[in-house]
């Protein structure tokens, strides 16, 4: 084991980050489940979904000013010891029938984690060398991916046999335990030296914006922008689409696809880990046109007139191929940001790709919902693939320079 990379601090905030997520991922599908249950309206528990994304898209970029004015660890703990709190109140006071209490509790989980993330992603290129990073990202995403995976499998057994009291209690203890293991971290801190108040996080913000012009990063953030707006759309908004009304498949068999989808993402993640240090981020616009292939191969599987079970095991298999490629983008993606970004802007920059990313998602949903509604179902896939081309030939543009 690389003793570079599992410092005593990195170790400490990846098994806290393991813990964290699997709480939130636990409380987040299981509140959903809840507000369904009490609504049993699907407009209402969309509209639900669909604000807990603004959170993010509005308040990534207040992390980022934090992450670089607060000492990150402080921030990590004080937002951990506040969810846990946040959850236990809603156990004791909140399931009262009502859906606003369920509703504002995920809403605070979307906007603590909008305010969190900035500060985790921002430390890993402090915590590691230079030469570890792209590792260390990489295990970074895994955590993520599994919690995403994990999380809805307990999540909807607990649910299932016991409500939402054990839940609260589990995912309590979870960001509790993950808030007193961050009270012992040490990461380099960097202040912004700027002043405070509003005007100075204003200020921040246009320093951070001016470096991404500058150093010609934006386009690479557009591209970022771009994979969400389309590719992650496809699989969101299409797959579901797909598999049960295209194919007239059963939930159960879409709930696979979804998992080889966070499989394809863990997948992306090891075999970064392990041949890291030989992957070369200059050329790593190929792993976008290799993820723009598993488009292609849906779009057959949803025109031609092959058997449902067929075509249901074209779509997992191209949907966990293609997730892996991008995967191994978002990653290389990841760390040649974090690279190449100065220490006092890690923090903000971070986020405004965040924010860029979770903003092209919902136009991407609403985008692939109206043309699958409105148009045969391949032409989304196709349309996919076509705007994949050009994002490969910005990233490649961009890398070479």
């Amino acid at each position: 084991m690389n003793k570079t990379l599992f410092s005593r601090s990195f170790t400490l905030m990846l098994v806290g980050q393991i813990v964290s997520l699997l709480g939130n991922a636990l409380l987040r599908f299981a509140l959903s489940l809840y507000i369904l249950d009490l609504t049993g309206s699907a407009s209402v528990f969309g509209g639900v979904l669909a604000a807990s994304m603004l959170p993010t898209i509005l308040l990534s970029p207040v992390g980022g000013v934090l992450a670089d004015r607060i000492p990150r660890q402080r921030i990590m703990y004080i937002l951990d010891f506040l969810t846990a709190i946040a959850v236990w109140n809603f156990a004791l006071f909140g399931r009262n029938g009502s859906t606003l209490p369920p509703a504002l509790l995920l809403l605070s989980l979307s906007a603590i984690q909008a305010c969190y993330q900035p500060s985790v992603l921002s430390s890993v290129p402090l915590l590691v060398s230079q030469e570890e990073l792209t590792r260390a990202n990489a295990l970074v995403t895994q955590v993520s991916a599994l919690s995403s995976l994990l999380g809805p499998l307990a999540g909807g057994a607990l649910y299932g046999f016991w409500g939402m009291g054990p839940i609260c209690a589990v995912s309590g203890l979870c960001f509790l335990a993950s808030a007193v293991m961050e009270c012992f971290l040490r990461i380099p801190f960097f202040p912004s030296t700027g002043k405070g108040g509003a005007g100075g996080a204003l200020a921040d913000l246009r320093e951070a914006g001016r470096f991404l012009l500058q150093s010609g990063l934006m386009p690479l953030l557009w591209v970022v922008a771009g994979l969400n707006l389309f590719l992650s759309s496809l699989y969101l908004v299409g797959l579901p689409f797909f598999v049960k009304i295209t194919l007239g498949l059963s939930s159960q068999l879409y709930s696979l696809v979804e998992a080889a989808m966070a499989l394809g993402t863990i997948l992306g993640a090891v075999l970064v880990g392990v041949i890291g240090s030989r992957l070369s981020f200059s050329r790593s616009w190929r792993y976008i046109l290799l993820a723009a292939l598993s488009p292609v191969v849906m779009a057959p599987a949803v025109a031609l007139p092959f058997a449902p079970l067929v075509s249901w095991l074209v779509l997992l298999l191209s949907a966990f191929l293609g997730m892996t490629c991008a995967g191994v983008f978002s990653i290389l993606a990841q760390s040649f940001f974090q690279t190449v970004t100065p220490a006092s802007l890690l923090g903000k920059v971070g986020a405004f790709v965040t924010a860029a990313a979770t903003c092209a998602m919902p136009l991407g949903h609403g985008m692939y919902g109206l043309l699958l509604d409105c148009f045969s179902p391949w032409m989304a896939p196709i349309l996919t693939f076509a705007a994949c081309l050009p994002l490969a030939w910005t990233a490649r543009k961009v890398l070479n320079r």
